[in-house]
């Protein structure tokens, strides 16, 4: 063990000892008989001599009190113990604990519970010396003994631990509940770095730059907000701008982590993912999650061109919108403002954003909502992607892959099925049917753009559908409307679908039931919805069983109704 660190605990010692103070002797506390036996067991770890005649034996079987004939035997071991000492050079968790207390600007009495919790972890002495103290509660490191080893009082240990304070609100502590507490796991991925350098605690908390998997290009169907978020957060970058977040949202699989990857390749910047996955690869807690950013914040603010990314930002902000208590206001004043005082630009993705909060939504600088992708979007992903596996696809296979409504990591699973098979292009394609399958719950999760299963010329209409579908097509894709209309099974949402495939274009279809509600004003909502979804996912709309939603605007309404 380090010098510094028996100094340490030696300092720790002697206030375990003051804490206890008359009540060492007191023959309703149990704890004193544990603390006399920490003393005993590790007096050569803090340099200190055992006494020649002590009682020892009985009082650890027993884990009685220390009478004073018992404890006068220890008059020259504590006489040691409360020498002055001139502290060795810092140890290398030292060093580090001093590191973060500087870079949060923590206070001192912080900062001292800090490594008092943490060398509880580290450190098997400390971790006994803390039960010894507060023996109701084995294996736990309590208010009771945090106040004791820090030299703090248990007023001010309370207060400190407070989730409106500094300890919590930067995730540094986790509450393990029933009065026990742990370092958060970023911290104890920080105290446990084989370096004790800043740049290189910099650059192990940042981790290396991840290669973005589409191009520039490929976003080219976000429009001016592709080109905006470039300039907002190059200028920031650029101007060491504070302050500037960036909302990504949308629904899954659209797109939104890699595009903040293309992104960051497009300005030439390091984008770094805050609290993915705590030191055991897992599902990192929200206050590990808080603690990376809380920290990431301060190293980015010198570390050049990075951009910080929360992705499942809903995690970080659930619930803090609710004032039901002060804790949660105290949480809420914090996250609003660590959103608007970060230190280097900021991306927040969400899949729903209104779980954000107004509070923190009226922050952000700039909200880009990510549409799905559209067959255009999908089939130029595609062949990317088919390019960078070496997979060269025949036109019907890119057809039958860019008809789904895949994401592109649905996508790319799918080339990767067909690698693995030997090119086996039907495989790529009831990979991504299954996966999607499973996502939507649906047994046709297609937007199926196709007529190649339909003849116009078998179906019987009023007018030629060879030749309307020919006039439409000739006319580009501009904004039509089609009412189709007769008996069932006459092919009517067949022939929808032919005239999309004609126009190169997706097919949204819904019907009644997916758009009646039972509440006021969510039908007309959903109908609404419905129009907005086609045309972000450029799409041909299909309403069926279109009389019963038109209907509703011509009921008449009852008297007394």
């Amino acid at each position: 063990m380090e010098h510094y660190e028996r100094f340490v605990i030696k300092r720790y010692a002697k206030r375990a000892v003051a804490a206890s103070g008359s009540a060492i002797y007191a023959t309703n506390k149990r704890a004193n008989g544990a603390v006399v036996s920490w003393l005993y067991h590790f007096a050569g770890l803090i340099r200190c001599k055992r006494p020649a005649d002590f009682e020892f034996e009985e009082i650890e079987s027993r884990l009685m009190s220390v009478n004073r004939k018992t404890w006068s035997a220890f008059g020259p071991f504590l006489q040691e113990l409360v020498t002055p000492q001139l502290p060795p050079p810092p140890s290398g968790l030292e060093r580090r604990l001093c590191w973060l207390a500087e870079l949060l600007d923590l206070p001192q009495p912080d900062a001292e519970m800090l490594g008092v919790i943490v060398r509880s972890v580290l450190s098997k002495p400390v971790h006994e010396l803390a039960n010894a103290i507060d023996e109701s509660r084995s294996d736990a490191i309590t208010e009771e003994a945090i106040a004791a080893l820090a030299g703090i009082s248990p007023e001010k240990v309370r207060r400190k631990l407070m989730r409106t304070q500094p300890l919590r609100l930067l995730g540094l502590l986790e509450d393990c509940k029933r009065g026990d507490w742990s370092p958060s796991e970023t911290v104890l991925r920080i105290v446990r770095a084989p370096t004790v350098n800043p740049e290189s605690l910099h650059k192990a908390l940042i981790g290396k730059r991840s290669k973005p998997q589409l191009s520039w290009h490929d976003f080219a169907h976000l429009g001016e907000n592709r080109e905006l978020a470039a300039r907002l957060i190059g200028a920031a970058l650029a101007k060491r701008e504070k302050g500037i977040s960036l909302l990504l949202y949308g629904v899954p699989g659209t797109g939104k982590t890699e595009f903040v990857r293309t992104l960051a390749a497009h300005l030439s910047a390091c984008a770094v993912f805050v609290g993915e996955s705590d030191e055991n690869n897992e599902e990192p807690s929200r206050a590990t999650r808080i603690a990376a950013f809380a920290i990431l914040r301060a190293v980015t603010s010198r570390a050049g061109r990075t951009i910080l990314v929360i992705d499942e930002a809903d995690d970080i902000f659930s619930g803090i919108d609710e004032d039901n208590t002060r804790a949660r206001v105290g949480s809420k004043v914090f996250m609003n403002r660590l959103v608007e005082q970060t230190q280097a630009p900021t991306i927040w993705i969400t899949n729903r954003p209104q779980s954000l909060g107004p509070a923190v939504l009226r922050r952000m600088t700039l909200a880009i909502r990510f549409p799905e992708p559209d067959r255009h979007v999908r089939r130029r992903i595609l062949n990317r992607a088919a390019s960078r596996r070496k997979l060269s696809l025949a036109p019907n296979t890119v057809d039958a892959l860019t008809a789904i409504k895949a994401s592109p990591a649905v996508l790319d699973t799918a080339l990767r099925v067909a690698k693995l098979t030997d090119g086996n292009e039907l495989d790529a394609t009831l990979s991504a049917r299954s996966i999607l399958r499973a996502i939507t719950g649906s047994q046709s999760p297609e937007m199926v753009a196709g007529g190649m299963n339909f003849d116009p010329l078998l179906s019987a209409a009023d007018l030629d559908l060879t030749q309307l579908a020919d006039r439409v097509a000739s006319a580009g894709q501009s904004a039509a409307s089609f009412c189709f209309h007769g008996l069932p099974g006459t092919g009517k949402s067949a022939y929808a679908r032919y005239l999309a495939g004609r126009l190169d274009l997706d097919v949204l279809e819904k019907r009644a039931s997916d758009l009646f509600s039972m509440w006021v004003g969510e039908t007309e909502k959903a109908i609404a919805s419905a129009f907005e979804e086609a045309a972000d996912l450029r799409a041909m709309l299909i309403l069926d069983e279109a009389d019963s939603l038109l209907r509703i605007g011509l009921v008449p309404s009852s008297p007394g109704k």
